[in-house]
């Protein structure tokens, strides 16, 4: 868990924390599968304190275990994102709804903010993802990597919206 102790700047305006944490993250889940983490994950923030609202400013750096949408190989997939969040104390003065409906509460000395780091990193990650941009991903008759090398499969070229047409010539 990435937890941050604020138990000084939530009492000192204008104040900030410039704080480095690394840490073990769960896994996530996305687009039907288990992503796990390769190590932990690095954070670099700052927190100010801005008059009750705690801003939270900064990027995460992980690196992911995917699986290539094209040759279904693992591969370990490296993200860079930025993080900014606002949090304001639970039961505290109530702030404006603008700031309530973009920030989030939070209670004690310990700002917990794995939650938004593991939607971040989700956020970031591609909708296809694969391990290399010029993969050639699997033979659609035998199934063979062709990363690894070629198969001894005929395969015509033919779209598939068009394979249709193909039997009209053959009389």
């Amino acid at each position: 868990m990435m937890q941050i102790d604020v138990s000084t700047i939530k009492q000192s305006p204008g104040m900030t924390l410039h704080r480095e944490l690394e840490a073990p993250l769960p896994a996530l889940e996305g687009a039907g599968e288990i992503i796990s983490f390769v190590g932990p994950a690095r954070a670099v923030l700052d927190l100010t304190n801005s008059g009750g609202l705690l801003e939270l400013t900064g990027g995460i750096q992980a690196a992911l275990q995917l699986s290539c949408a094209r040759c279904l190989e693992n591969f370990v997939y490296p993200v860079d994102v930025p993080l900014r969040e606002l949090y304001y104390p639970a039961g505290a003065v109530e702030p404006p709804p603008e700031q309530r409906e973009e920030g989030i509460p939070f209670r004690g000395d310990k700002l917990d903010i794995t939650p938004e780091v593991l939607k971040s990193i989700l956020l970031a990650l591609p909708m296809k993802a694969v391990c290399r941009p010029d993969c050639r991903g699997l033979c659609p008759v035998c199934g063979q990597n062709l990363n690894r090398g070629r198969c001894n499969c005929r395969q015509e070229e033919v779209d598939p919206r068009l394979a249709v047409l193909k039997d009209l010539f053959k009389h």
